[in-house]
């Protein structure tokens, strides 16, 4: 490996941010300045010195972004030395927990749950309790469980003053039980657990201390206290972490994303090294003025100014339409004039927006001008029913205390277990002390059961038992083709098929199911050492970093600004620039919200290469009502040099104009010739 050619590439800040190795070491990298390649050639540089590859742990937020940084660095060493660790606090977590989290009590078979089976599981916990209060959704307990999980408060730390806060007190110590009952964790969970054992096993902490000796952590603006702590104690006095991070680009407080972690970094590790990186690649001069006009105005932010060495370029547009429809009119013409002035592919523009349900007026907008679109966000492949259904199968093989599995596949077809009959085997279960699946088993011995209910229950429990011996003898070899098999024995494809009313419906259905056979044969085939749990721990993590879709070849993308946060086009509108949209109106009463509010305009603005347009409108129907809007405040920020307020084709002079009719025109007539 020639790391010089790497260095040369580097500018002097991102140089030195390189070649600092040893202690604590803060990278404040803005929006486009290259903090990636900064820490692929860093790592690299580390096993070029001479650091063993495997001590060297590398920390991010997606499973994407592990896999580009894995990629890159394994082109600069070139196997030399081994290969470092580069992976997601999650996956990381896991690994720890399948080899010791039998001192916690759980069992190395644990399942992890997703979020519609905690909600299942909150569900029936409150249904045991006999809660009658429907005002109290299973959703918001189990959001309130997951923000105590992640800020470290102690159950019954503080007295809740809300009801919905006393009621997920009460139900958090009876949903950590029910889940140590299944030998099953949550996604929070996998954090929580590691740190519980870090902090009461040292010799634990230590092993894995003395394994990685450097650590970095990227997108460190986004980490919560759990991962904070977690990845303090990991560091320990040796201190030779480094993390990346830009404070201006923390968006995710309403899910417990500390900006704290990053402003005072220096504070919880003194001597540290700071390093700005404040060329930005990206963007052109007038965006990156406008962004930095915006985001000087937040108090809680490290000082620095983005720059570029591409020119000023054009101004940002700011429009303001009569309504929602008419501003992505607007929008959708815009697209057309900018595709027919300069032949540029629908996939260079993106629409973003404060929230998905915004995406309506611009769909329709897109269909009416026949302008091929792409909407980020909807529902997940994993939360179809049939792929549920299956995965549930494949958890209970692999687990046979996951007694909601076992609850799902029992009617998943229906096989004459009924509600009332799941409810005696419950009980049998409960008052012989048996495991639900182990009851199945026995159902003849339970007199309050039908001959025929007791007879399916027990063939459940052989075709389990059956299809478990056969995964374990594989080892992981003809896995897909056990699922298949497993499918085709219980009339899966059939049960699917009749569920939907169209031919359409459920042709889409039974891809989904052969998707679901497929990945687990390609698992097979990529892992080394595949098994069960393997491809089940791959497809809820999978699940739980949901990936943001890929551009590329589907259109013009419409996107919020949470999703796009990472992502770059050579031309973006934004839309809704508008006060309680913009910043949002539930934001409006608290300082720290509107300047995250502000942060999430900001990431907007930097996501635009070449072009941005900034759009409100006059009136906006809210709640069926139409109301008037106001421009955001954020539009006051915006320095003059910068911007420019346009209306339909005005910023187009005459000249201009002559060249856009004339290949307007010319596409025209070769899209009839062709």
């Amino acid at each position: 490996m020639d790391i010089r050619k790497e260095l040369v590439c580097l500018n002097p800040r991102q140089k030195e941010a390189v070649l600092h190795t040893e202690g604590p070491l803060l990278i404040l990298a803005g929006a486009g300045s290259g903090k990636t390649r900064v820490i692929t050639v860093r790592t690299a540089y580390l096993i070029h010195t001479g650091v063993k590859a495997g001590s060297v742990l590398a920390v991010t937020f997606t499973n994407k972004a592990a896999k580009e940084m894995k990629e890159r660095v394994k082109a600069m060493i070139k196997g030399e030395n081994g290969s470092p660790v580069i992976s997601t606090f999650h996956s990381l977590c896991l690994k720890i927990l399948r080899r010791e989290i039998e001192c916690l009590g759980f069992r190395k078979d644990f399942t992890i749950y997703d979020t519609s089976e905690q909600v299942s599981l909150l569900r029936n916990i409150l249904s045991d309790i006999r809660f009658s209060d429907k005002s109290f959704k299973a959703e918001s307990i189990l959001e309130r469980i997951s923000r105590t999980k992640n800020d470290l408060v102690p159950s019954g730390a503080a007295p809740p003053d809300k009801p919905i806060e006393e009621i997920s007190a009460m139900l958090y110590p009876r949903y950590r039980e029910a889940l140590q009952s299944l030998n099953a964790v949550d996604f929070d969970d996998l954090l929580l657990f590691t740190l519980k054992l870090f902090r009461e096993y040292p010799v634990v902490c230590e092993k894995y201390r003395e394994r990685f000796r450097h650590i970095m952590v990227d997108e460190y603006q986004d980490t919560n206290r759990v991962q904070y702590e977690l990845i303090k104690l990991l560091a320990g006095e040796r201190r030779n972490l480094c993390v990346v991070g830009d404070d201006d680009q923390s968006i995710y407080g309403w899910r417990g994303a500390d900006l704290g972690n990053i402003l005072d970094f220096e504070k919880d590790f003194p001597g540290t090294l700071t390093v700005r990186l404040e060329q930005n690649y990206r963007s052109f001069g007038h965006i990156l003025c406008a962004a930095n006009g915006v985001i000087r105005n937040n108090t809680r932010r490290m000082e620095k100014s983005l720059w570029t060495e591409r020119g000023t370029g054009p101004k940002v547009n700011i429009f303001k339409a009569a309504d929602a429809e008419s501003e992505a009119e607007w929008v959708a013409d815009r697209i057309s004039m900018i595709r027919f002035e300069r032949n540029v592919p629908y996939e260079d523009f993106a629409v973003l927006y404060r929230a998905n349900i915004f995406s309506r007026p611009f769909e329709a907008a897109m269909r009416s001008k026949r302008i091929p679109y792409l909407v980020v966000g909807g529902t997940s492949y994993f939360e179809h029913k049939e792929i549920k259904d299956l995965a549930a199968y494949l958890k209970i093989i692999a687990n046979p205390s996951d007694d909601l599995s076992l609850l799902r596949v029992a009617s998943a077809p229906k096989r004459g277990i009924g509600t009332s009959a799941l409810a005696v085997l419950s009980d049998f279960a409960q008052s012989n002390s048996l495991g639900l699946l182990d009851a199945f088993g026995k159902a003849r011995e339970v007199s309050a059961l039908s001959q025929k209910a007791a007879a399916s229950a027990e063939a459940l429990f052989g075709l389990i038992a059956r299809y478990r011996d056969l995964f374990n003898k594989g080892r992981g070899t003809g896995m897909g083709k056990l699922l298949k098999a497993l499918t085709g024995e219980i009339g899966y494809r059939d049960y699917i098929v009749g569920l939907y009313k169209t031919p359409e419906a459920a042709f889409k259905r039974v891809e989904n199911m052969d998707g679901l056979i497929d990945s687990l044969s390609y698992y097979e085939s990529a892992e080394e050492s595949p098994s069960l749990h393997g491809f089940l721990e791959t497809m809820a993590l999978t699940e739980l970093m949901k990936e943001k879709e890929e551009k590329g070849g589907r259109g013009v993308t419409l996107i919020s600004f949470h999703s796009a946060k990472g992502l770059e086009f050579p031309v973006v509108f934004i839309a809704g620039v508008e006060e309680e949209m913009l910043p949002h109106r539930k934001s409006a009463d608290r300082d720290e919200d509107i300047e995250e509010e502000r942060r999430l305009f900001y990431v907007g603005i930097t996501r635009a290469m070449n072009e941005l347009y900034l759009t409100r409108t006059e009136h906006r129907s809210r709640y069926g009502k139409e109301k008037s809007s106001l421009p955001s405040r954020f539009l006051q920020e915006l320095p003059d040099e910068a911007v420019k307020k346009i209306e339909r084709f005005e910023n187009l002079d005459p000249e201009q104009e002559k060249v856009y009719a004339k290949k307007f025109f010319a596409n025209i007539k070769a899209m009839f010739e062709n």
